[in-house]
């Protein structure tokens, strides 16, 4: 008979070799929605519009939602098993915690007195957040959930960022680059709008306090048709992200302020923006049932007492948790340096022992629940 160590090494190899990134996780949703019904002992298993996998475990109260996604961010990067790794694209971000709640729900419903499992793997987190905007559509419901990302076992993260996308489209008429006082250079217009932006989005970001403060990221510029023409059209994608101190609304407001200074100038070039993602940032309650129940279980599986952590990024939490309004958390095996690169690998000893603190944290929110009533 397989060891559990075996199983579960096997299940998230498998998962790392079925690729996909966001747009593309229909694949791997069938393939988890197979095992989890047919040998994972998981019941209710389905799948939804947008590729969502979902299946329960147990019964009663509470209702808890391990929520992990299956998408990834492009590129391919060979799977690799050795006695002390799993390596592959998704590896840390986040098949690994994805992987580990499925089989900690699936040890747990060959037991009872836990409440209810919904474990949920969503889509494109990674991208427009579909996965989980479609899991809300469709009335989910739980007392807690728990999601997984790449935290480190020792770790809990308990806040993440807001995030605010905005396209940006600079317009000039285009001329001859051998006449370039005919007109405007629409990717240099471009740019002072950018300056303009970052001057505000960035004036107060601090080292020792990179989570606290606004930042701002050009990640995108495209401009000019030729190398002999002067371009007449830039666009600017630009990504901002929010502390907790403030709401989308707010600094939406004030790159609008910005950007009609410009539009307003009759001599500057025609301006489009658009707003894409818009995001509120999150930060759970650390003296919540869920969090302590947390924390007891990581110092009883590792011995070690866990540190709470507050990141500059922004994920699945944040949407769920503003929705719900229900105690959050995120938690997960792997270096989340790692994620996105091209030497994602987490150590099986740390993914075994995620799968662990899954299980106890389950049951001590169980207890809590129990007590309270």
């Amino acid at each position: 008979m397989n060891s559990i160590r075996d199983l579960a090494v096997s299940l998230l190899a498998d998962i790392l070799r079925t690729y996909s990134p966001s747009g593309k996780e229909e694949t791997l949703a069938e393939f988890l929605k197979e095992k989890m019904a047919n040998e994972l002992d998981f019941k209710n298993v389905r799948t939804d519009a947008v590729n969502n996998v979902i299946g329960e475990v147990g019964e009663g109260n509470p209702t808890i939602l391990l929520c992990g996604h299956t998408d990834t961010v492009p590129g391919s990067q060979p799977v690799k098993v050795t006695k002390e790794l799993v390596c592959g694209r998704g590896a840390v971000d986040a098949k690994s915690p994805l992987a580990a709640m499925i089989m900690a729900a699936s040890s747990l419903a060959k037991g009872n007195g836990f409440g209810k499992l919904i474990v949920a793997g969503v889509a494109d987190e990674e991208g427009d957040a579909q996965g989980i905007r479609e899991l809300l559509k469709g009335g989910i419901k739980a007392d807690y959930a728990i999601f997984g990302e790449p935290s480190g076992v020792e770790n809990i993260t308990i806040g993440y960022k807001g995030r605010l996308s905005l396209r940006i489209l600079c317009e000039t008429p285009a001329v001859h680059a051998s006449a370039p006082w005919m007109s405007q250079n629409a990717i240099e217009k471009g740019l002072e709008v950018w300056t303009a932006l970052s001057n505000y989005l960035n004036k107060d970001s601090q080292e020792k306090n990179r989570y606290g403060t606004l930042s701002a990221c050009l990640t995108r510029i495209k401009g000019g048709s030729a190398d002999n023409v002067m371009p007449g059209v830039c666009e600017l994608v630009i990504d901002v992200r929010i502390p907790p101190t403030l709401t989308c609304e707010q600094v939406h407001q004030e790159t609008k302020d910005i950007l009609e200074k410009f539009q307003a100038d009759v001599a500057f070039p025609k301006l489009k923006i658009e707003v894409g993602d818009r995001t509120e940032p999150f930060e759970a309650d650390k003296s919540s049932p869920l969090v302590k129940s947390f924390m007891r279980a990581i110092f009883n599986v590792t011995g070690k007492h866990p540190m709470l952590v507050k990141k500059t990024g922004t994920g699945d939490m944040n949407i769920l948790g503003s929705t719900l309004k229900i105690p959050v958390v995120t938690y997960g095996p792997g270096n989340p340096h790692l994620s996105h690169t091209s030497k994602e690998c987490v150590e099986i000893s740390e993914y075994l022992t995620a799968i662990d603190v899954y299980k106890s944290a389950v049951k001590n929110i169980h207890s809590h629940a129990v007590e309270k009533d």
